[in-house]
């Protein structure tokens, strides 16, 4: 899988060292959270993650197949995830687009639940 900067993924911690916080991501790649991250609270914060546990983070630089991750930025709307379909939704057109997606997904549902019901029957 290829990462790029700004889009949000979930991995889960495999080492918590004093750098950072290494995280596995989907497709068996992995990324450091460099301890600058939490500013002046590394030393604090650090104690708050445990391995094995899921978190999202901030893709912030793909450097030759090493990512660097943000956990503090992960919502911060300066960084556009490419991979989010409504990252190129202009404002005027949101409301638009929310309404036809919405509209979509009910006729999707009840699409499926007449499989469902016909399923059901045999």
């Amino acid at each position: 899988m290829k990462y790029q900067v700004g889009q949000r993924v979930n991995g889960v911690i495999n080492n918590i060292v004093d750098l950072g916080i290494f995280v596995t991501l989907p497709g068996r790649r992995s990324g450091l959270i460099h301890h600058s991250d939490f500013g002046n609270n590394w030393e604090r914060e650090r104690r708050l993650y445990q391995k094995g546990q899921e978190i999202r983070v901030v893709i912030m630089h793909n450097h030759k197949g090493r990512l660097s991750l943000s956990l503090m930025r992960v919502n911060d709307p300066k960084l556009v995830d490419p991979s989010n379909q409504f990252s190129h939704t202009r404002p005027a057109d949101f409301i638009k687009v929310l309404t036809q997606t919405a509209e979509d997904a009910q006729t999707e549902i009840k699409q499926l639940r007449k499989e469902l019901s016909k399923n059901a029957a045999y």
